[in-house]
């Protein structure tokens, strides 16, 4: 994944293209995208990969290739107890 992603940087999408669905989205993509002409002019220097299982966010700035996040795409769907914590139940 990492050889293919040196090689061919633009594979992903942009992730700024994503169209939110609600109003804390779009207050937060704001706030990204201020932050992220902070650091370049290019719009689509933002992007993901979905590969099989994983999702990755990565940043193109430059020559360099910045790894921001890689997630499984069921993370958080198997460990209620260890992500929520013991709550007890109503």
């Amino acid at each position: 994944m990492i050889p293919n992603l040196e090689r061919f940087p633009g594979m992903g999408r942009p992730f700024m293209l994503r169209q939110p669905r609600s109003v804390e989205t779009t207050n937060a993509l704001a706030t990204l995208r201020a932050k992220l002409l902070a650091l370049t002019t290019d719009p689509e220097a933002l992007r993901e990969y979905v590969l099989k299982d994983y999702l990755l966010l990565y940043a193109q700035i430059g020559g360099a290739i910045y790894l921001l996040a890689i997630r499984h795409h069921r993370q958080l769907s198997f460990d209620f107890e260890g992500h929520w914590g013991d709550r007890p139940t109503p």
